[in-house]
């Protein structure tokens, strides 16, 4: 539930301070960035002020958001409320910044009313890249007119019948009160319902008298100069039925309220009354008969319609026709609440509206309205985006209003941008340094393409909230196989407090977040787990072999329930600027204010590109004394959107206002230069050789990598896992797609039964590698017989290989009778 709540404090500056407070509730299915449902809302009462007077409005949402910011739609009639303002091309006006405040999950515009001032106000809620616009509250200014020009009456009427008689109303912003006085004292009016008419049921001699009447608005009362003289007598000359006055002839009412619907006559004797329903029956379960009139009750669809009252008597009969018009108020529902589309996509989505009379709508994108947008199309319920571009993405709103009131829908675009070079793994460059006599200095083959996986360090829990936590770790500096994305896994122990040790889960199994984390990111958020329980975690990385290595363990977290009013001791940082570094980099500076008795671990920067809605990427600045951080692994020519937090092993401050940081635009990929390696050398022969040198030493070493894997991946049977369910789930073996011939990079975990066979095999295979090579190499080059000496290699090459795979088979076989432990995923 998000609420808006509308705090009106009204004092002219000559009149003692007056304070009204209305509240609106606005009902928020889901989180807002979240915003994955469609939002109906309660349309804000109109708001009718003097000239003079100051207004507070104050819109409040349950989730904090970054920023609030506020429109304003001028309109030329400030004093009709019912003025139309059209969403999809009114002119609007941003509120200046220094007329509103924003305490957390609250902002306060005031206002000071005058004609200038008149129309409508809408907030803007930020979330990053999301936008949510609220309905907007109406301000008019208050006027009320003298009564119209009215004649005089003078009634004779026989006791016991029912009297009608009404003032004819003033122009009143807003609608009046209208007040009957019987000389000069207030008559309480019949039914007590809203009805703007003297009614006077089975009148007596003691109901003779002069009647007036008042207007009163908001905020003053006007008297009408009109009489009623009125005269009951207890004997009359015969009379067929006749109104004082006509009774009115229209009533526009909402679904589930209640009409009076008005008409009487008099006459002597006194008529009897009939009502009817033209083409239809009356609904006799909700109607009720009631002098002066028929009341109708909880008002459905079928009640639209004309009725007839009918009065009679033996002289004869008065009829008169009402027509009563059926409003309900608008209805959105766009069936998607999130939607993903790939960028460069299209897009088509259809809302359910309804509503009568039939509403009006707008689309609105992350606050704005989408007509001056090239790429998309509204058309009523409608909406096509021609070509979705990442600026698309964030919150979609249909508004939909009629006069009962006005509510909006909501869809949230996730837009799944196109890959680029920045989203692939960065392949490791040697350098080949030239030596004395124009040769260049073979590397070991086993040190050019090292196998070995390095594990990620332990990693390190800090506490986010009752129900989530940061997992932090790092990564050894290597020359092993470059990681290609991380798994967080996470293990229940048991409550915390629970001093009996067969309660505690041990027999849990671990679970696994769905996410690929990017290699470049150490920092994760946990989320969905259980206050005042103990948890382990461990980090899984999978390399470009995709084979996986896992962490140590952390240690047991405890994570701690905090009281409700509880709140974080930590203060929050706050960004001072950001710089540019270059196409996929940008720099952080903020300023930090200590706290007497807390400490700080370091500081979460957590970012998100301003054009894609989505979950922010944290970085982590270890130390409590940094004052700036680098974020690197950025797209080019984007805005990102960063916020900052401070954290310790316990507790992590509230989050501090975003600031916006640009990559600058990759200049490489506007041109077709090759990135070569920086050297100390001129450039000139000398470098071309050992480029050319280079080459050949990297097409040996890559013919003996394929022999060594096609050995490999043909003799070894590797299982896959992925992230679904929260559990790992193991796949048989599949073949690898192929393009130009070579084997593409899959996004899965190869697993091993037995790590110690699997490390067997290895060494194995190592050893194996160079008696191979030496043989190719010791061959005869020049020899006719060479090629037959290659074959008879191959062939013994393929027999190791058979017996290697038979080896490796039995010790599979062998190793199901091992009960798994900590160390298999």
């Amino acid at each position: 539930m998000s609420r808006m709540f509308l705090l009106i404090e009204n004092y002219p500056e000559s009149k003692t301070r007056e304070i009204f407070v209305l509240s609106f509730n606005f009902r928020c299915e889901g989180a807002l960035y979240f915003l994955d449902s469609d939002y109906p809302t309660v349309r804000p009462e109109r708001i009718f002020l003097s000239l003079g007077f100051e207004t507070l409005l104050t819109c409040e949402m349950k989730i904090e958001p970054d920023k609030f910011q506020w429109k304003f739609y001028p309109t030329d009639d400030p004093f009709n409320p019912n003025a139309p303002v059209d969403l999809n091309n009114a002119t609007f006006h941003f509120v200046p910044e220094e007329k509103y405040t924003k305490q957390r999950m609250r902002s306060a515009l005031s206002l000071r009313v005058k004609s200038s001032t008149a129309g409508d106000y809408q907030c803007l809620a930020y979330y990053g890249a999301s936008v949510t616009a609220l309905v907007p509250a109406r301000l008019t200014i208050t006027t009320l007119r003298d009564f119209p020009r009215q004649e005089d009456v003078d009634l004779t009427v026989l006791v016991g019948n029912t009297v009608s008689w009404r003032c004819l109303p003033p122009e009143s912003n807003p609608e009046p009160i209208i007040d009957y006085y019987r000389n000069d004292q207030f008559v309480t009016p019949f039914p007590r319902t809203q009805t703007k008419s003297l009614i006077l049921p089975n009148v007596s001699v003691d109901h003779s008298g002069i009647y007036k009447c008042n207007a009163t608005n908001t905020m003053d009362t006007v008297k009408s100069s009109t009489r009623f003289n009125l005269r009951v007598v207890r004997n009359a000359p015969h009379r067929a039925p006749f109104f004082v006055m006509e009774p009115r002839r229209m009533y526009t009412v909402v679904k589930d309220h209640s009409v009076f619907l008005e008409c009487s006559a008099i006459g002597n004797p006194i008529p009897k009354v009939y009502w009817f329903k033209k083409n239809d029956r009356l609904p006799s379960d909700r109607i009720e008969m009631i002098p002066g009139g028929l009341n109708i009750v909880n008002i459905t669809s079928s009640d639209d319609g004309t009725y007839i009252c009918n009065h009679t008597n033996t002289y004869g009969t008065v009829s008169h026709e009402i027509t009563v018009i059926y409003n309900e108020e608008p209805n959105v529902d766009c069936i998607l609440n999130t939607t993903d589309v790939k960028q460069g996509e299209n897009l088509d989505l259809d809302c359910i509206v309804s509503g009568t009379p039939e509403p009006r709508v707008a689309w609105f994108l992350n606050g704005f309205s989408v007509m001056n947008d090239s790429a998309i199309e509204a058309i009523g319920k409608k909406i096509y985006f021609k070509t979705v571009e990442k600026r698309h993405a964030g919150n979609l709103q249909l508004f939909a209003w009629n006069q009962v009131k006005s509510v909006y829908g909501s869809v949230t675009i996730r837009v799944i941008p196109l890959s680029t070079s920045i989203d692939l793994p960065v392949t490791p460059i040697h350098k080949h340094h030239r030596h004395k006599g124009g040769s260049t200095r073979k590397l070991p083959k086993h040190k050019m393409f090292s196998n070995i996986m390095i594990p990620p360090a332990k990693p390190t829990i800090s506490r986010l909230s009752d129900e989530s936590v940061t997992v932090r770790w790092s990564v050894p500096e290597n020359n092993g196989l470059p990681i290609k994305f991380f798994k967080v896994q996470y293990k229940e122990i048991g409550p915390a407090n629970s001093n009996d040790p067969h309660n505690r889960n041990k027999s849990s199994r671990w679970r696994t977040t769905n996410a690929d984390i990017a290699p470049n990111v150490l920092a994760y958020d946990v989320t969905g787990l259980k206050p005042d329980h103990i948890y382990r975690f461990r980090i899984a990385a999978v390399y470009s072999n995709d084979d996986n290595k896992l962490s140590p363990n952390s240690d047991k977290f405890h994570l701690r329930r905090l009281d409700f009013d509880n709140k974080t001791p930590l203060p929050v940082p706050m960004i001072l600027r950001t710089e540019t570094v270059n196409a996929t980099s940008v720099k952080v500076y903020w300023e930090f204010t200590k706290k007497e008795n807390s400490s700080v671990d370091g500081f979460y920067i957590s970012y998100m590109s301003a054009s894609t809605a989505g979950d922010y990427i944290k970085a982590t600045a270890d130390g409590e004394e940094v004052r700036e951080y680098v974020i690197t692994h950025l797209q080019p020519d984007t805005i990102y959107d960063v916020k900052l937090q401070s954290f310790n092993s316990k507790f992590a401050s509230d989050f501090s206002p975003i600031m916006n940081a640009t990559t600058w635009i990759n200049q490489s990929s506007l041109d077709t230069t090759t990135v070569t390696t920086p050297s100390s050398e001129k450039a000139g022969f000398s470098n071309l050789y050992v480029t050319i040198a280079g080459v050949v030493i990297g097409c040996a070493v890559l013919v003996s990598v394929i022999v060594f894997f096609d050995g490999r991946d043909k003799g070894s049977v590797d299982s896959h896992i992925q992230a679904e369910g929260n559990e790992y789930i193991e796949y048989g073996p599949k073949s690898k797609p192929r393009a130009n011939g070579c084997a593409l990079p899959s996004n899965r975990i190869t697993i091993t039964a037995n790590p110690l066979a699997e490390a067997e095999n290895k060494n194995q295979n190592m050893m194996e590698m160079p008696r191979l090579t030496a043989q190719n190499n010791n061959g005869p080059q020049d020899s006719p017989s060479g090629s037959s000496s290659r074959q008879d290699t191959a062939t013994n090459s393929k027999e190791k290989i058979k017996k290697s795979k038979e080896k490796n088979k039995r010790a599979k076989m062998s190793s199901e009778t091992v009960e798994s432990g900590e160390n298999y995923v």
